[in-house]
């Protein structure tokens, strides 16, 4: 298969006009990319992915196997999962490789890159969502059966597409608020789907921010008999001149994944994710002390609401106010059919099994000592505990029967609370010890290279 090239352009920080910033060369299964001279040599030019795409004096470009052929910055800028569902519809093509995607996409995908023609990038400057109210109308015209990628499909005018991922049926949307237009994600309770996902994402989310984490806003509508929850988009600024867009790499792009890996796979941890977040997020006088144990927190916290689809594409990271930092969080769902089983693994031993003693075992790694780790599970169980039935039913109208069906998705924040279970620390540092000699790290050694 003969090469395809393509212009990759950026949106610097504070800008709302892209600047080319380098080539990408796509056969399948084969990626190379290369900044241009006049790129690295602005004054504010900054590189895309700094640990995996860094600037140097070389003239070579990187080369990728991964993912397809795609570095993992160009990949999270692509249409995957719903967006891409809507696209191959759209062209009515089921063959569109992954350039071609890049060069369809409208203008609403994740972040700050764009992988096309200048002819395309014009039309994909020009996206404008259209408005909640909107959508509001057009829910309010149609039945609850009806399909809500439908209704997506027509609000999107033509091209009836969106860069966005994930599953779930959603659209970008635009309504006013206190500093002006904003841009936000409106996710749809499609046909068939599981119940009332609107409200278990509305509730983790609002369950996030009370407990101290860095959550993306959140809002519950309700049009009739139809449910929508509404995130507000951190990858977008709405200026007079118009749009800003941030820097935006996914978990999977920071631990360097092959490809989209099984839960199984070692790679996908949260353990080796902190690790990575001295290289994204330390600076010289900025150690990644902070990050990581915003890490540990999610980590912790999703195991007490009952999120088991906490994949590497499901965390970020986002560059702001001048360094990389983790994103707000994002996709965070309380599921009643607990598993107890994360989907990236929780420790060094590579358990994906969430208890207290899993999940403080290596807080170290996470810059937390054991008892400080402990003490923070203790408090957001008990602010999980405390709060989450009346988010259901004040935040979202859930009737009392619904409200106590979603009690599973809670059950290990109760059980830490009422003091059915907890963790013996003294034993648990007897048991690391002991262990630390049999379970190699998972994470790089301390001068190994990049």
């Amino acid at each position: 298969m003969a090469e395809k090239e393509r212009p990759v352009w950026v949106w610097l920080p504070g800008e709302n006009a892209p600047v080319e910033c380098g080539t990408f060369g796509w056969s399948r299964r084969r990626g190379r990319f290369a900044y241009s001279e006049d790129f690295k040599a602005r004054a504010n030019g900054l590189p895309v992915d700094p640990i995996n795409l860094p600037f140097s004096r070389s003239h070579k470009p990187a080369i990728t196997t991964n993912m397809n052929g795609l570095f993992g910055v160009l990949r999270d800028a692509a249409p995957e999962g719903f967006g891409l569902d809507l696209l191959l519809a759209s062209y009515e093509n089921e063959t569109l490789d992954e350039v071609e995607r890049m060069d369809l996409a409208p203008g609403d995908g994740v972040g700050a890159l764009e992988v096309c023609l200048p002819e395309q990038l014009e039309q994909k400057i020009k996206f404008v969502p259209p408005t909640l109210a909107m959508l509001k109308v057009k829910l309010e015209q149609i039945d609850p059966g009806y399909s809500a990628s439908l209704v997506a499909q027509e609000l999107l005018g033509p091209e009836k597409t969106t860069g966005l991922g994930g599953e779930k049926a959603k659209v970008t949307v635009s309504l006013e608020g206190d500093h002006g237009t904003e841009w936000w994600i409106a996710k749809l309770q499609e046909r068939g789907g599981a119940p009332l996902l609107a409200s278990r994402e509305f509730v983790a989310m609002t369950l996030a921010r009370k407990c101290g984490l860095d959550v993306a806003e959140v809002r519950h509508e309700r049009v009739g008999p139809h449910e929508i929850v509404l995130v507000k988009r951190f990858d977008r600024k709405i200026v007079d001149r118009g749009v800003e867009r941030s820097l935006f790499a996914s978990a999977a792009t920071a631990l360097r994944l092959r490809s989209d890996q099984t839960p199984e796979d070692h790679e996908r941890s949260y353990v080796r994710l902190a690790y990575e977040l001295r290289r994204w997020c330390a600076e010289e006088n900025q150690p990644a002390a902070q990050q990581q144990r915003e890490l540990w927190r999610r980590m912790a916290f999703n195991a007490l609401v009952g999120n088991y689809d906490d994949h590497p594409r499901n965390h970020g990271l986002l560059y702001r106010d001048g360094s990389w930092t983790l994103s707000p969080a994002y996709d965070v769902v309380a599921y009643p059919r607990r598993r107890g089983i994360q989907a990236m693994a929780v420790n060094r031993q590579g358990t994906r099994i969430a208890t207290p003693e899993t999940l403080i075992a290596d807080a170290g790694w996470f810059s937390y000592t054991r008892s400080e780790a402990w003490d923070t599970l203790q408090a957001m169980a008990q602010t999980i505990h405390s709060t989450w039935r009346e988010l259901f039913v004040e935040g979202c109208s859930m009737s009392d029967e619904n409200v106590r069906s979603q009690g599973a998705a809670f059950e290990l924040a109760d059980q830490i609370t009422m003091g059915a279970t907890g963790v013996d620390l003294a034993k648990l540092e007897r048991q690391s010890a002991r262990a630390a000699s049999r379970y190699p790290s998972l994470c790089p050694r301390e001068d190994s290279g990049r």
